[in-house]
């Protein structure tokens, strides 16, 4: 048996359900948009067009002023990034724990960084 098959089942059986999950976003997009990378968010720079899939941890709708705000973290194992739709309340299909897939420009304008307005897809579940 070949030594890569051997490691590769290792680490599926020893992943974590966030792990797999992750592992599957990349599997999907790499499917549906051959040649698109995803750049894991410890990579991003400020300023960059990104490509990320992760799994949403929590979501929050932020009255800024008279506009809404919706807010969503997004984990992709190696680290977090916030999105932030303006004007919107609620997405149909943006909850917590879906998978999803987000093409923008990484703002570090606060002390983390943010996509702003994202084109997003989401992933199946």
């Amino acid at each position: 048996m070949d030594a890569s098959v051997i490691t590769r089942t290792l680490r599926r059986l020893t992943e974590s359900e966030s792990e797999r999950a992750l592992r599957e976003s990349r599997i999907d997009h790499e499917r549906r948009h051959p040649g698109e990378p995803l750049t894991p968010i410890q990579a991003c720079c400020p300023g960059q067009q990104v490509t990320i899939a992760g799994t949403i941890s929590h979501v929050v709708v932020r009255p800024e002023g008279s506009a809404p705000a919706l807010e969503v973290s997004i984990n992709d194992g190696s680290g977090r990034v916030f999105v932030v739709w303006l004007g919107r309340r609620r997405i149909p299909g943006i909850y917590e724990g879906r998978r999803l897939v987000v093409h923008g420009r990484l703002n570090c304008v606060t002390d983390h960084p943010t996509i702003y307005n994202p084109r997003y897809e989401l992933l199946p579940e």
